[in-house]
């Protein structure tokens, strides 16, 4: 695992965009909250929705403009 306090605030903010979290600007005063940020999402990354298929529709379903009138 990586040891956050050891990282540079670009790395820092390198590690937090690679799993999907975009931080402010990384000050004295917002370092701390960022590293356990990063321990959070190191623990358990962020969940992503399953994509879902559209339904298919039948060959000879009844929206086809190919029927004659």
């Amino acid at each position: 695992m990586v040891d956050v306090k050891c990282l540079s605030d670009y790395e820092l903010h390198k590690h937090l965009m690679k799993l999907g979290f975009t931080p402010g600007p990384i000050l004295p005063s917002t370092r701390k909250t960022y590293e356990k940020k990063l321990v959070q999402l190191l623990a358990s990354p962020p969940w992503k929705p399953p994509v879902m298929k559209r339904p298919t529709r039948p060959h000879g379903s009844e929206d086809s403009d190919d029927s004659e009138v």
